[in-house]
């Protein structure tokens, strides 16, 4: 803001002087201080304009972390997004997800269990492709702080993204 304004203003000049070496004086201090800020403004905006984004894939999976081969659900498609917040100790039921997801935590440390023999810890910054199909498991914050996790399913319409085990 500070920068856009300073070029917005660059180009008032005093108009009352009087001495003819402070007409010199202010003359020369804004012509280069109108160069300068010109300069510094396009300079800045090619900056910005020659920048890239950085795109980084985090999951791009053809099965679950647990190797649950991937298949998209019949019917009309539908991606959901979700933040789930979770407190310290909290353990989910044991659940199923009939459609493919993605997860990724923020705050907390996950546990999730799929089998005695399979179990995923992710901290934050881990991202992982959620179990799917009839495999049931469980999830807890094993952290003791709140943990925060947002999860993307693509899953159809009208069909809950979770499934309890009974």
């Amino acid at each position: 803001g500070q920068l856009k304004l300073l070029c917005q203003n660059q180009t008032n000049a005093n108009s009352s002087v009087q001495n003819s070496l402070k007409r010199i004086f202010i003359a020369s201090a804004l012509f280069a201080s109108t160069s300068l800020g010109v300069f510094g403004c396009t300079q800045k905006q090619e900056d910005v304009t020659n920048k890239k984004p950085l795109i980084e894939t985090l999951v791009s999976a053809k099965q679950s972390w647990n190797g649950d081969v991937y298949q998209y659900p019949e019917g009309q498609a539908q991606i959901s997004l979700q933040r789930i917040t979770v407190p310290a100790g909290f353990r989910t039921p044991v659940h199923t997800h009939p459609q493919p997801g993605v997860a990724y935590v923020i705050k907390g440390k996950l546990e999730c269990i799929a089998k005695a023999d399979q179990t995923l810890i992710a901290e934050p910054g881990d991202s992982f492709a959620t179990t799917f199909g009839d495999v049931p498991h469980y999830c807890e914050n094993i952290s003791k702080e709140e943990g925060v996790v947002m999860v993307t399913y693509a899953g159809v319409v009208d069909q809950p993204v979770t499934l309890p085990v009974k």
